[in-house]
């Protein structure tokens, strides 16, 4: 079909379309010129231009060739960096079924690969997560790990802190009950949670019952091994 409509354009246009020499641009520290408009009437010229134009040879192959895969030392799985995605971290089941997963604004009428979440924290009482969890660096955002740390924990009726009772003696793990209007908020967003999982990520978390409250960190890269979790515990 483009070539069909070729000769509806001009030389220029199809000089321009075409595919040209590769060109390297690099900062002048010198003085600035000015660049000329590559299509005038649509694009105005760069005033103060600091960069110098360059034809670049890519480089050639010959002798070379290229290795397969992944470089030796590549982190993976649980030891991937924060930000890549990794079901290393959690243990899972899958099963491939129907649930009406939200892709593109939709839910899907196709069968989508679901993964069933395991709690590894069934058994703990919210205080006793509260004060091994607090103060931790933390996975986030699962599977898509972000680091932060963890601030607070909160079920539905508590939201337990670190802070300092009595001046001068260590700080420890205190409860503190909801407000009322926060005892609906709470519930809301432990249900948003479970939904977005659910509809959007077709991960099945079961009920949302404890939420970590984490303060992302930004800027740092840990090479560290440190506990990897999702950002609520059921």
């Amino acid at each position: 079909m483009f070539a069909a409509r070729e000769h509806r354009l001009t030389t220029e246009e199809q000089q321009r379309n075409s595919q040209g020499t590769s060109t390297k641009f690099r900062y002048n520290a010198g003085e600035t010129t000015i660049y000329p408009s590559s299509l005038p009437g649509f694009f105005p010229p760069l005033y103060r231009c600091a960069c110098i134009m360059e034809p670049f040879d890519l480089p050639m192959l010959d002798g070379l060739h290229l290795i397969p895969g992944l470089r030796e030392g590549v982190a993976l799985g649980a030891s991937a960096l924060a930000g890549f995605p990794s079901l290393k971290t959690l243990p899972y089941t899958a099963s491939l079924g129907y649930h009406g997963v939200n892709v593109h604004g939709a839910e899907s009428r196709n069968k989508s690969m679901i993964v069933h979440i395991q709690n590894p924290y069934e058994n703990l009482k919210t205080e006793d997560i509260a004060k091994k969890m607090i103060g931790q660096r933390m996975f986030m955002n699962w599977p898509f790990l972000q680091e932060g740390q963890v601030v607070a924990v909160s079920d539905s009726l508590f939201k337990y802190e670190m802070m300092v009772v009595t001046p001068g003696t260590p700080a420890r793990v205190i409860s503190n009950p909801h407000a009322p209007q926060g005892l609906g908020h709470w519930k809301t967003k432990s249900e948003r949670i479970e939904q977005y999982y659910s509809k959007r990520c077709g991960v099945i978390t079961g009920n949302v019952d404890i939420l970590l409250h984490v303060r992302p960190l930004k800027g740092a890269f840990c090479t560290l091994p440190l506990s990897l979790m999702v950002d609520v515990i059921w």
